[in-house]
């Protein structure tokens, strides 16, 4: 079963008038027990991916699926539910 699903997954920032299409089409799926790393320079939206797969950025486009839900479909509470109880996260630099 998959865990995790993302399907054609894109975002775009808007600075000054300039679109940053900072993900494209991303597609992948993570089944349970597996183990995934995520490499590449800074600026390459490692970072943006996290934030949009686990709810916590809205994408431009495309549908993450963890667990069985469409986080689209959630509420904000719900999301921030799913997060605290089924996923867990390490940031980079801590938030205090």
């Amino acid at each position: 079963m998959n865990i995790l699903t993302v399907n054609n997954l894109c975002k775009t920032y808007i600075i000054k008038s300039r679109s940053n299409n900072v993900l494209q089409n991303i597609n992948f799926e993570m089944k349970e027990g597996e183990f995934v790393s995520i490499m590449g320079p800074s600026g390459s939206g490692k970072s943006t991916l996290l934030y949009t797969v686990s709810g916590m950025d809205e994408p431009t486009s495309g549908e993450v699926t963890f667990n069985g839900k469409k986080l689209s479909s959630l509420s904000r509470k719900q999301l921030m539910d799913l997060r605290l109880r089924e996923m867990g996260f390490i940031f980079q630099q801590m938030y205090i």
